[in-house]
């Protein structure tokens, strides 16, 4: 449990690094037979550490062996290893927490060269994870997607660290054609990873609200507006927040900014109309549920359907009060941008699974000057 106290915020924040291009930088290293970066490093979130840890059991076992991996709760982490894993021969026994269990997974026994067909619109993470696997096969592939492909900007984030590391994919018209037979080869540079879009947008959020939280220098280098991470779309959609008036925000592509999204728009002047918030129910909580939940304490109340969720802002402050996180980093934090603009003490139940993705995030939050509400 942990109390925060209400009022806006002043200070500066140390954002994260991507763990969404972390993950695939790191699964790149260890094929290309560089093995420095897998070791823990302070800061690392949870989702990186299961990462490394399953890339170090795979480097452990022998080719065509058995290997534990634990991926935590780290829903990427299982899915692009999934295809590497058995790319590699290796007989994998997946150990996962949480939720993670029951979250859409697609299990290969073995992973042959030739056509592989999938849908794309349940997660681009399936995608990311057979275009990793299947240059190392010993014949040339094929995936062929049987539906839209969705959060293209990640695969686009994966298609780039191939590049990188020296392997090519054709795109066609259904898909990407995989040559097999490459060579993953690491370049000279030690690898860069870009600051998360996903964990700048609680203190954007905040001064969104009224705070004044700013993000560290090093960290706004590495927010770039031609990153291919969807979440960049966070500094449009608050613009289009601080504007009265009705309004709708597609969050398919950027599920992750949706909980603090919600928050945001419980304190706006109109009604905003989330839409695309399907797999909002298959995260590491069904966080469709969850913010229904988190705003109703707040003393907001949101309609939910099967295909959109309105919210319709008041700008008074929030209610205070005692809160469920639902073992959901992101629903945690935004709880906590919800404290700057609430009128009494908020209580989350659960503030550790904010390691998740921003372990640093409630002790920075604490460190933060408390200015008072602001109506």
């Amino acid at each position: 449990m942990i109390r925060l106290e209400p009022g806006l915020r002043r200070g500066t924040m140390t954002v994260p690094v991507s763990k969404s291009h972390a993950h695939r930088v790191l699964i790149a290293e260890f094929l290309a037979g560089r093995f420095a970066s897998l070791a823990s490093a302070d800061g690392d979130c949870e989702d990186v550490r299961a990462t490394k840890r399953c890339l170090r059991a795979l480097a452990a076992a022998a080719p065509s062996g058995a290997a534990v991996l634990d991926c935590g709760e780290s829903g990427t982490t299982r899915r692009l290893l999934g295809p590497v894993v058995a790319a590699r021969g290796v007989k994998p026994t997946w150990e996962m927490k949480g939720r993670l269990a029951s979250r859409p997974q697609i299990d290969y026994a073995t992973l042959a060269p030739g056509v592989q067909e999938l849908a794309g619109d349940v997660s681009s993470q399936f995608v990311s994870g057979l275009l990793f696997a299947l240059p190392i096969l010993d014949g040339d592939s094929e995936i062929r997607l049987s539906s839209p492909l969705a959060s293209r900007g990640y695969v686009d984030m994966t298609l780039d660290v191939l590049r990188a590391y020296g392997v090519a994919v054709e795109e066609t018209a259904t898909g990407f054609r995989v040559a097999g037979r490459q060579r993953y080869r690491a370049p000279a540079a030690e690898p860069h990873i870009e600051t998360d879009w996903s964990g700048a947008a609680f203190p954007l959020a905040m001064t969104a609200l009224g705070s004044d939280v700013r993000l560290a220098d090093a960290c706004l280098a590495g927010l770039t507006a031609d990153s291919r991470q969807p979440d960049r779309v966070v500094v449009r959609l608050l613009a289009d927040f601080a504007r009265p008036g009705d309004i709708s925000a597609d969050v398919d592509a950027s599920p992750d900014l949706f909980p603090v999204l919600a928050v945001v728009a419980a304190r706006r002047a109109g009604l905003t109309r989330f839409t695309g918030i399907r797999r909002l129910r298959l995260k590491e909580s069904d966080r469709v549920a969850a913010m229904a939940d988190v705003l109703a304490r707040f003393g907001v109340m949101a309609e939910v359907s099967e295909t959109a969720f309105v919210v319709r802002g008041r700008r008074e402050p929030l209610r205070g009060g005692a809160f469920r996180s639902f073992a959901d980093h992101r629903i945690a934090m935004s709880i906590a941008v919800g404290a700057t603009v609430a009128e009494a003490a908020v209580e989350i139940d659960d503030a550790a699974c904010a390691a998740k993705s921003y372990p640093g995030f409630f002790s920075q939050f604490a460190a933060l000057a408390r200015r008072g509400v602001e109506a």
